[in-house]
């Protein structure tokens, strides 16, 4: 059947309909199989002995439990594999091994596949059986080989870190104690995430969900003081019933609650909000399973190995990262900054001043944030005495620093050229009364008191759009090998949005592989880094680099090299990143902060200060998705300008020839 099927160019399945006529099958291909049927007949009789011996090929799929939405769907897997090789399927529902024998004596199948009740030890063993069976059952249960094993152990731990990574630290665990093979193993990978990142094991947050039980009368409503900010589900009952205990409360998920379930089904998806999942998928433990028991029906070399079922990580809506400050606080919405009438009045009568001290000035991020920041000062009738860019001199911003000091203003707003060696000179300037607002980092040495707050993007979320741009981009392209250019500096800020970044690529793209990761210290260095990497690595499709300077220097470098074939990801909006992606270009899409926005916070962060108000220590602002199809929307959001005239007709056109003085300015 395999060579009629090759010859004939059709599935195994439609040589089979067309010889035992068991569907229909159109004139044409009916016409070419047969065609190749009377070419290999030499010998009367040879295939139809064959069709015959073929058609018999049953497999028996015995469902201890045939109520159970995750056994049934196993059977759907095992029908679908079982029509691709041409197998017919008989399905028996029992846990006693003398009903499976009774079968097998009488009907005589080629091989067995049980599907187990995973609430009761299984009471069929493969032993007991002359002909070759795969178990599809527990890790810890299965004492033999050559079976398909369920290990939870992954899934929960997987689940757990991605909430970990997504900065949750309070995490809850709900199980089904009436499950007592998967309940050690989701314990015990729960346990695993938790320990790996020194965060504490909270018995009270471990959860049993009892079926006879609403979570109204439960043990929820104990965590409320102290409530997690993200939950581990490892039922699917149990999911829905969270869910709906948590809304009823007006409760918001994924903004006050994370969800991840280690149950994959249809209604996952359909919901509101999709819910992410860490699971096993039926219907491929279905046809793996067949595809194992093929193998040991004909004796082949890794037919007698157990095999560990992958489990897959699906992201969907009903979780959130948390951004992180650098001493570890979550991030704060700006929306806590308001001011009222009579505040913005009490300002204006202190006259008061302010410094701005940038580590670099030379991009439109900081131009923008410039531009926030006096815009809410000169609304505010405070004035500012200076702005000073280091140009990425720790020296030269410390010498700044000196003479900010001797003009003693009452706010400074600064990004530290270097969290060590800059350290003193915002010490001093701090000793002397003036009131510190940070921009994503925080100087060494520095506690929470020493500074009125840090307002940054949220990193993490920075690092999320910017990996499922590029993941997106590659597996739209069909391609998977990827690079990344990361920052070597220990700035907090762009490690967060790196790892974020890897992190994405890694849960949610599995198929992708990062084949190289290389540090640069500085912008300058960016171009040699990608020279050497593409040249160690020529299969590299798609590349990371951590912001738009660097990802200028990564242009050249791919031009010299030729390989603008690579796609390029990056993070910040800037004039020649985008003309290069209007164009076209390698630069496929951008995760861009909201640098105006995130000034405008800065400044009434500091007004807040001046009033004698505490607030949070760490602000985050969400970033923005931007390619090609949005870029001229998001350019006058997030530049506050309208987009040139010739940006707009390059992308209209896509084909035009860049302007000389964008193509790659500044290298």
């Amino acid at each position: 059947m395999k060579e009629i099927a090759r010859k004939a160019g059709v599935s195994i399945a439609t040589v089979s309909h067309v010889v035992n006529k068991t569907r229909y099958v159109s004139d044409e291909l009916t016409e070419r199989v047969m065609k190749v049927i009377q070419e290999l007949d030499e010998k009367p009789g040879f295939l139809l002995r064959n069709v015959k011996a073929a058609s018999t090929d049953v497999i028996l799929c015995v469902v201890e439990n045939i109520t159970d939405y995750f056994c049934v769907e196993i059977l759907k897997g095992v029908k679908c594999q079982a029509a691709q090789e041409g197998r017919q399927i008989v399905v028996l529902q029992s846990d006693h091994p003398g009903a499976v024998q009774d079968y097998v004596r009488l009907e005589k199948p080629s091989g067995i596949i049980l599907i187990t009740d995973k609430r009761r030890s299984e009471r069929i063993r493969s032993a007991e059986f002359p002909i070759p069976m795969v178990i599809i059952g527990h890790a810890d249960r299965i004492a033999e080989n050559g079976h398909l094993l369920i290990d939870y152990r992954e899934s929960a731990y997987k689940g757990t870190l991605h909430l970990i990574k997504s900065g949750h630290e309070k995490i809850g665990l709900i199980y089904d104690p009436e499950n007592p093979y998967a309940c050690p193993q989701i314990l015990s990978g729960y346990q695993a995430a938790l320990r790996e990142h020194e965060l504490v094991f909270d018995p009270a947050r471990v959860l049993g969900r009892q079926p006879d039980k609403a979570f109204e009368t439960d043990a929820v409503g104990a965590c409320e003081e102290d409530r997690p900010t993200a939950w581990v589900i490892g039922n699917e009952v149990a999911t829905f019933e969270f869910l709906r205990y948590f809304t009823n409360r007006n409760f918001k998920i994924p903004e006050d609650l994370s969800v991840v379930s280690l149950t994959e089904l249809e209604a996952n998806r359909l919901v509101n909000p999709a819910i992410t999942t860490v699971a096993h998928d039926p219907h491929e433990l279905g046809r793996m399973s067949l595809e194992k028991l093929t193998r040991k029906i004909a004796s082949q070399p890794d037919s007698g190995e157990n095999a560990v079922a992958p489990c897959r990580m699906t992201i969907r809506h009903s979780t959130k990262c948390i951004g992180r400050g650098p001493l570890g606080e979550k991030a704060e919405s700006p929306e806590c900054l308001g001011l009222s009438a009579a505040d913005i009045e009490r300002i204006k009568s202190g006259s008061y001043t302010a410094a701005i001290s940038f580590h670099y000035a030379g991009t439109a991020w900081a131009r923008m944030h410039e531009k926030g920041i006096k815009d809410v000062f000169w609304e505010l009738g405070i004035k500012v005495l200076a702005v000073t860019d280091a140009h990425f001199n720790p020296e030269m911003q410390i010498t700044q620093h000196e003479s900010i000091l001797a003009m003693r203003p009452d706010v400074l707003i600064s990004i530290p050229a270097d969290e060590a060696l800059t350290s003193r000179s915002y010490r001093e300037i701090v000793n002397a009364g003036t009131k510190l607002v940070l921009i994503n980092n925080v100087p060494r040495g520095f506690r929470r008191e020493d500074y009125v707050t840090c307002v940054s993007v949220n990193e993490r979320e920075n690092g999320q759009v910017a990996g499922r741009i590029l993941g997106q981009y590659l597996t739209d392209n069909g391609k998977k090998k990827v690079g990344m250019l990361v920052h070597g500096a220990s700035f907090f800020a762009t490690k967060q949005r790196d790892m974020a970044v890897e992190q994405v690529l890694s849960e949610e793209f599995p198929e992708l592989e990062i084949v190289a990761m290389e540090p640069f210290m500085k912008e300058s260095k960016a171009f040699d880094s990608c020279y050497e990497m593409i040249k160690n690595h020529p299969e590299i499709e798609g590349l990371y680099v951590s912001w738009e300077g660097p990802a200028l220097a990564v242009l050249k470098a791919l031009r010299e090299l030729g390989r603008e074939d690579i796609g390029v990801i990056t993070a910040d909006l800037d004039t020649d990143v985008a003309y290069n992606m209007a164009m076209g270009g390698p630069i496929k899409g951008i995760s861009a902060q909201r640098p105006y926005d995130q000034g405008r916070a800065m400044a009434l962060s500091a007004a807040n200060a001046l009033l004698g108000r505490s607030i949070p220590s760490f602000i985050g602002v969400s970033p923005d998705k931007v390619t090609s199809e949005n870029l001229l929307t998001k350019w006058q959001e997030i530049l506050r300008e309208r987009a040139p005239a010739e940006l707009a007709q390059m992308l209209k056109s896509q084909k035009p020839t860049i302007p000389a003085e964008h193509a790659y300015a500044g290298l």
